[in-house]
């Protein structure tokens, strides 16, 4: 029964550290930005989840749609669709762009951040997908962890 206890008290630990790791991913993405699309002069779609745009006055900024946009990355213009001429983080702005094989496209813009230039949003995509990869290598862990543990309850069960 001890050794029960044990058990359970550390699978607790390892989940409660997972969350507490996706949940400060997560808070990082609070703040709202907006831009003025009417400022927009150049793009550069880096995947199909992240934008890079400039604006005239060579701000940057790294756009994050909500969800994979199929064939964002080979788009060669795009647009904004907003009820004003501003663009949000707040999860209603769009982009529009035209897919070879569907045609026109619509994906809603998650995040917005300033950054410095290309170079640095690819360093932040690329953290990104490092820190995802790293979370779903711990849950694969931590699932190993909750049967061995759940097998070892059985046996001790069984005993």
């Amino acid at each position: 029964m001890k050794m029960m206890k044990l058990l359970a008290a550390g699978l607790i630990v390892v989940m409660f550290s997972a969350f507490s790791m996706a949940d400060e991913a997560n808070t990082e993405k609070t703040e709202k930005i907006c831009i003025n699309s009417g400022l927009v002069r150049n793009f550069d779609a880096l995947s199909d989840q992240h934008v890079f745009i400039e604006e005239r006055g060579r701000q940057g900024y790294l756009l994050t749609m909500r969800n994979r946009c199929h064939g964002l990355r080979y788009s060669q213009v795009i647009a904004f669709k907003d009820t004003t001429s501003r663009i949000c983080s707040s999860g209603f702005g769009e982009i529009i762009y035209r897919d070879s094989g569907i045609g026109r496209m619509n994906c809603r813009i998650e995040t917005i951040e300033p950054v410095e230039n290309k170079d640095e949003a690819r360093a932040i995509i690329d953290e990104r997908e490092q820190f995802e990869k790293e979370i779903e290598k711990q849950n694969k862990a931590e699932k190993k962890k909750q049967k061995e543990l759940e097998k070892a309850a059985k046996e001790a069960a069984a005993e």
